[in-house]
C-alpha cells in the first residue's frame, strides 16, 4: 500500500461557478464585492453566461459536481431556474439563487408578479444613458486630460502615480458618477482649474510606501524595465508620499482616502459615502 507523506500538504482551490442567462454583469459584480472579504488565493471562479438551454445547464451541473463547486446563479426564467435547482440538488451541489430570492420577497411585498424578462435591468432607460455618459467622461478626463472639464465632474481623484486613480474612476463611472482624476508629483504643477472648483468634490489618494513600491515595480516589469529604477525606489517613493501628504494639508477642505490594501469596491464606497454625507472617508 502506498504511503502518504504526512509532511506533504495537498492544496486544492475551492471552485465557484457563476451561472447567468444574460451577460453575467450583475452576478459578477455581486461575486467580486463578496469575495473581497475572503482570501482569493484559495478560490477559483468559473463563469457560464448566456445560459438559455436545459442541455447546457445539465452540462454545467455535471461539471460542477466533478469540481465540488458552489453554484451561484442569476436566472429569472422560471423553467430554467427550476431545472437548474433540480439538477444541482440531484447531484448534491449547493446552489444559491443570487437575485431570485430578492425578487420573490419583492413580489410578496409589492403584491405584484415579476415579469421574468432576462436582462430587464439593462433596458435603455435614463439610468443606462447616465452611466454611459459617465464612462465616456471618465475616459476623456483620465490622468489630468482636459482640466477645463473638472468643473463638470461629480468627483475628482488626486494622487501620485499608481495610487489607483484610473481603476477607481472607471469603477465609479460604471455606477454613474462623472469622475476626473489628476496626477500630482513634486516636480509638476497641478492645473489651476483644480483649485477653482468645489473642494467637496476633491479626494486625495494616499497609500503606504510598501504598497506603492510593489505597484510601481509591477508596472516597470510590465513595461520591460528594471524594477529598481527611481520610479520604484523606496526612498524616492517615501519622499513622494510625504510630499503628497503635505500637499493635501495645504488644501484642508479636500478629503483624503487611504487606499492601502483596500479593494476598489471598498475605496469607492468610502468616497461616495463621504461625498454624500459630507463626512471624512472611513
Amino acid at each position: 500500500m502506498k504511503q502518504i507523506d504526512p509532511n506533504k500538504r495537498i492544496s486544492k482551490k475551492k471552485v465557484i461557478y457563476l451561472v447567468g442567462e444574460g451577460t453575467g454583469e450583475t452576478i459578477s459584480r455581486i461575486a467580486r464585492a463578496s469575495l473581497v472579504q475572503f482570501n482569493r488565493e484559495n478560490v477559483e471562479v468559473k463563469t457560464f453566461f448566456l445560459v438559455t438551454e436545459k442541455k447546457y445547464i445539465s452540462h454545467i451541473a455535471k461539471q460542477a459536481a466533478g469540481d465540488g463547486a458552489l453554484v451561484a446563479f442569476s436566472i429569472v426564467q422560471p423553467a430554467l431556474r427550476d431545472f437548474l435547482i433540480q439538477e444541482t440538488e440531484r447531484r448534491g451541489i449547493k446552489a444559491i439563487d443570487v437575485i431570485g430570492d430578492f425578487i420573490v420577497q419583492l413580489s410578496i411585498f409589492l403584491k405584484e408578479k415579476p415579469m421574468a424578462i432576462p436582462g430587464r435591468q439593462y433596458i435603455l432607460d435614463e439610468e443606462y444613458f447616465r452611466r454611459i455618459e459617465a464612462i465616456n467622461f471618465a475616459v476623456k478626463h483620465d490622468d489630468g486630460k482636459l482640466p477645463q472639464g473638472l468643473k463638470l465632474a461629480d468627483l475628482i481623484l488626486v494622487g501620485l502615480s499608481r495610487t489607483g486613480k484610473t481603476p477607481l474612476s472607471t469603477y465609479l463611472a460604471n455606477q454613474g458618477w462623472k469622475v476626473a482624476n489628476v496626477p500630482i508629483h513634486p516636480d509638476m504643477l497641478p492645473p489651476e482649474e483644480l483649485f477653482q472648483i468645489d473642494p467637496r468634490k476633491v479626494f486625495g489618494l494616499i497609500i503606504s510606501i510598501e504598497s506603492l513600491v510593489k505597484l510601481r515595480e509591477t508596472r516597470l516589469k510590465q513595461l520591460g524595465l528594471e524594477p529598481y529604477a527611481k520610479y520604484a525606489d523606496p526612498v524616492k517613493v517615501s519622499d513622494e508620499i510625504e510630499w503628497s501628504r503635505e500637499f493635501f494639508k495645504r488644501n484642508p477642505r479636500w478629503r483624503v482616502v487611504d487606499i492601502s490594501n483596500r479593494a476598489i469596491e471598498e475605496a469607492a464606497a468610502s468616497i461616495v459615502n463621504a461625498y454624500r454625507t459630507g463626512k471624512k472617508p472611513t
